[in-house]
């Protein structure tokens, strides 16, 4: 049977229960559908009151956070209110829905539990089967994602919020180092939930023991299987676990709902699309490579709004991340309801369905524009404001290598060709703490992580510091290069890569990048301020983007990219545009035991005496994509 056919398939249950809505609609509650395999999907359904006797466009989410939550409630209401049917299912083994968990790369993998849900709808009176759409983020954007790849006859919009396209690469795992600061919270987390629904007491408390105690999470790095109470939910530690191990790229990375890279030409060319991400999102840059490939590829509108957000359900009404404020203009593309309902009206119903004329692709935030007073909660007022544009990288772009100079300078101008290259060891019984990140998104542990821009000095709370509140600068495994003071404004806005050219006595190692908008000392900034933008890593065995590991040889220089977050930022008269090199950025990714043995499953550890050069024919340098005529407000 081909994707485009309908299933018959069984059909579902009877609801649980069926709700009426003030404004004449119903909901029915614990609807089953049977997918291919025999396993229960479980729904709740909200129709409008046209559903009684005619055909609706029809609104789909699966997700795995519980379809019973306050935000899928609002959402549905306010939908059939518009006169949308809106279906929020509980994908597999989630909620109540049936069948085993292993977060994205199920098997029967999303698209296929996706298209039998959808097959479904299109049997039901109250469809209608040629104006049908999805909504959701993270996990539920990446799954729609893999139901799009089976070409579902009918899908007309979607809204994807902050999903990757490829996540061995860009979240799970950051070009071959793993992603401890997401994935430790999110498989504590989500296995308590599913405990709490399953009454199992015994989990419950293992787990709440551990949620509790984020500050020791890190002296329990690395964690083995079986040795930590994580093993209470062994589904949610087999998770973990394989993520940390599988960092090849096994066939267990090719599930659809992980990688839509390298399937362009396979998704529909006639769905309008509204992407949403942020600068300090963990899919950042897989946005802006869908804004480009889905763009030219299909015959419907495709925008991309890029805020100053973490990861988050909250994307369009945040105006804060990490310690910084960026003023109420942040949330001037929200609310939240009002932008995905737009979205489905103009392209569901019979309004506009394309854009409106001269209406840009991207809509970006631009940072920096504020004064940096605090707040009255304490943040930094860095600002910024809202700009359009029509496609990505932006057509004004003069991509500008600066260089790193082994003075501790960074300038346009290459380095002499004799020029001593820089050293550092690195030893992973004392890595450099992570503080602030582009790819994190809980601020739920702070003692254990801390996403979102923030200054790059230890604080006594933080775990990774031991206690300190010494400046990351003065660290002898972080190497500092910073521009004089600006006599004028400077914009970046763009995609962001460092080149290094290193070597290292280890088999294998890290090396880490951060971009960094250091701020001058002033009454509100005592000390000065060293705010981070953008970071990336690169593990060395995996340089070059590389499917499987291959360890370096000790003491040979290699020449490595490493992919930072994109950005928009304005460094204002008399800041600095700073850069860090370090190896590790702990515990947001797992420390490089710098062994070369499997990974996760080190013997010991060794200190990697590090070295960058800065040389004329080795001119580590980063390419920052520079804007003319910056605002007046700089």
């Amino acid at each position: 049977m081909s994707h485009s056919q309908r299933s018959a398939g069984p059909p579902a249950s009877q609801a649980k229960a069926t709700t009426r809505l003030d404004t004449g609609g119903v909901i029915h509650r614990g609807v089953k559908t049977a997918v291919r395999d025999g396993t229960w999907l479980v729904a709740d359904i909200y129709l409008p009151p046209a559903a009684k006797d005619q055909r609706v466009p029809v609104v789909l989410e699966r997700t795995p956070y519980g379809r019973h939550i306050a935000r899928f409630r609002a959402f549905g209401e306010l939908a059939a209110a518009r006169g949308y049917a809106f279906v929020i299912q509980d994908v597999r083994g989630r909620g109540d829905s049936g069948g085993h968990f292993h977060m994205m790369t199920n098997v029967p993998h999303e698209g296929s539990d996706g298209i039998d849900t959808w097959h479904w709808l299109q049997q039901q009176p109250w469809c209608d089967t040629q104006r049908m759409g999805m909504v959701g983020g993270s996990f539920s954007a990446a799954n729609q994602q893999a139901l799009a790849l089976e070409q579902p006859s009918g899908l007309r919009a979607q809204i994807l919020r902050d999903a990757g396209n490829n996540y061995r690469e860009r979240m799970f795992r950051y070009h071959g180092a793993f992603n401890v600061g997401v994935m430790l919270p999110w498989a504590i987390t989500h296995g308590l939930e599913q405990a709490e629904l399953s009454g199992d007491t015994e989990v419950q408390v293992a787990l709440r023991a551990m949620r509790d105690d984020s500050a020791n999470w890190g002296a329990m790095l690395p964690l083995r299987r079986g040795a930590s109470p994580l093993a209470h939910a062994p589904v949610y530690e087999d998770i973990y676990f394989r993520m940390l191990e599988t960092a090849d790229d096994e066939p267990y990375w090719h599930n659809p709902t992980v990688r839509l890279e390298g399937r362009w030409n396979e998704y529909p060319n006639d769905v309008a699309i509204l992407l949403i991400s942020g600068w300090f999102a963990h899919h950042a840059n897989a946005n802006l490579d869908k804004l480009q490939e889905l763009s030219r590829r299909s015959q419907r509108p495709i925008k991309l709004i890029m805020g100053p957000w973490v990861h988050s359900p909250l994307m369009l009404e945040l105006t804060t991340a990490g310690e910084v404020d960026f003023g109420p203009e942040a949330a001037a593309e929200g609310p939240i309801e009002r932008a995905w309902l737009y979205w489905l009206d103009r392209h569901l119903r019979d309004q506009a369905r394309t854009l409106d004329p001269g209406e840009p692709q991207l809509r970006y935030f631009v940072m920096g524009l504020g004064n940096g007073h605090r707040t009255v909660e304490g943040r930094v007022f860095h600002g910024g404001e809202w700009r359009s544009a029509d496609g990505w990288p932006l057509t004004t772009t003069q991509a500008t290598p600066y260089y790193l100079h082994n003075d501790g300078s960074l300038r346009q101008e290459r380095p002499a060709m004799n020029a001593a290259p820089l050293r550092y060891d690195f030893d992973p019984l004392n890595p450099c703490p992570g503080i602030g990140a582009s790819s994190l998104q809980s601020d739920a542990y702070p003692a254990f992580v801390l996403p979102g821009p923030r200054d790059q000095r230890c604080r006594p709370d933080f775990a990774a510091c031991r206690g300190t509140q010494e400046s990351l600068s003065t660290r002898q495994d972080v190497l500092v290069f910073q521009t004089d003071p600006l006599p004028q404004a400077c914009e970046v806005t763009g995609p962001l890569v460092l080149t290094l050219w290193v070597s290292s006595s280890a088999r294998d190692t890290d090396f880490t990048a951060k971009l960094i908008d250091v701020y001058p000392t002033s009454d509100a900034h005592a000390e000065g301020l060293a705010l981070l933008l953008s970071e990336g890593i690169v593990r060395m065995r995996y340089r070059d983007r590389r499917a499987h590991g291959e360890l370096i040889e000790p003491g040979r220089v290699y020449q490595v990219d490493i992919e930072l977050n994109p950005t928009s930022n304005v460094f204002k008269v008399g800041h600095r545009i700073r850069v860090d090199i370090s190896s590790a950025s702990f515990p947001q990714y797992d420390v490089n035991p710098n062994t070369g043995e499997p990974l996760g499953q080190h013997t010991h550890t060794v200190v990697a005496h590090q070295t960058v050069l800065t040389d004329g024919l080795h001119a580590s340098h980063i390419v920052l994509p520079l804007q003319p005529k910056p605002s007046s407000r700089s």
